[in-house]
């Protein structure tokens, strides 16, 4: 029998996983596991579970539903207990971004049916300053847009609320100067957005090409947008957006496995969607092959 802690984020997205949490376990069940549920109240109630989880030895496989924060905090959770074990994903929040770079059904029975018999898989997850992410580290414009939209308006619209609150945000679009250092290299401009990600998808809005990454190689993707100087290029940088080509010299665009970030003090980034406090000096790196995940 396999012993699994299921975390159930009940605020997540469309709140779905609360009418569809006998159905999950059901599915488990009938797959012979012995399923123990925890159910998060306030954020970091996820990390603290799945570490609690990992260090008990008590479980052979972690299983959490909700949005990509949660999924975060499980993987952060893990990593903190050091037992390594693997992960499960059924994803319920309003983007999911992460499940579908990933291919994880955005069905929750399909996606339970995954994260208890799909077989497992290594993937890189980052660190900034010592605290973890799993996809995406960003700042600028847009990235208050994850945390900052009102959950009222990502259960009723989804991805859209994202895009509602996105177009907002270009309203108030301001560059920041960042310099940055990567493996010999040095980018110094001046950004409107940046982010360093794991994920075919930032935001639900910029799509970067499958065949451009690898989510085990130890290297992530830098993203970074310059500020435009006239209308053409704001159109460059958007159709480049769209059509995942960023050869224009309005983006900086690069794999890494470590970086150095030099800013203005008090721009936040956001984690996995999660709001982050910035600071003046950021170092990223990437941990290879870090956790397991049922895919």
């Amino acid at each position: 029998m396999k012993r699994v802690l299921l975390i159930i984020n009940p605020h997540s997205g469309k709140l779905k996983n609360k009418s569809m949490l006998f159905d999950i376990i059901n599915i488990m069940s009938k797959r012979g596991c012995i399923v123990t549920t925890r159910i998060t109240n306030k954020t970091g109630d996820a990390r603290s579970f799945a570490k609690q989880g990992g260090e008990s030895g008590q479980y052979d496989l972690v299983v959490c539903s909700g949005g990509d924060g949660t999924l975060s905090e499980t993987v952060a959770g893990i990593v903190d207990s050091k037992a390594n074990l693997p992960i499960g994903y059924i994803p319920s929040g309003s983007t999911n971004d992460y499940a579908k770079s990933m291919g994880i059904p955005s069905d929750m029975i399909e996606a339970a049916e995954l994260a208890v018999s799909g077989k497992e898989h290594a993937i890189d997850i980052g660190m900034i300053n010592g605290s973890y992410f799993n996809y995406i580290a960003s700042f600028g414009a847009l990235t208050s847009v994850s945390y900052s939209a009102p959950q009222s308006l990502k259960n009723m619209l989804g991805h859209m609320a994202y895009v509602l609150a996105g177009i907002k945000d270009l309203a108030n679009i301001r560059s920041t100067h960042v310099r940055i250092e990567s493996e010999g290299n040095v980018y110094e401009d001046d950004y409107i957005f940046g982010a360093v990600t794991n994920s075919t998808s930032i935001g639900g809005i910029v799509k970067i090409d499958d065949k451009l990454m690898e989510f085990n190689d130890g290297l992530f993707e830098v993203f970074l947008v310059k500020k435009p100087k006239n209308p053409a290029d704001l159109t460059r940088i958007v159709m480049g957006a769209l059509n995942s080509d960023f050869s224009s010299d309005c983006y900086d665009f690069f794999k890494t496995s470590s970086l150095s970030v030099e800013m203005e003090d008090g721009i936040d980034w956001s984690l996995d969607g999660e709001k982050y406090k910035g600071s003046a000096k950021t170092e990223i790196k990437v941990l290879k092959s870090a956790v397991r995940l049922k895919l």
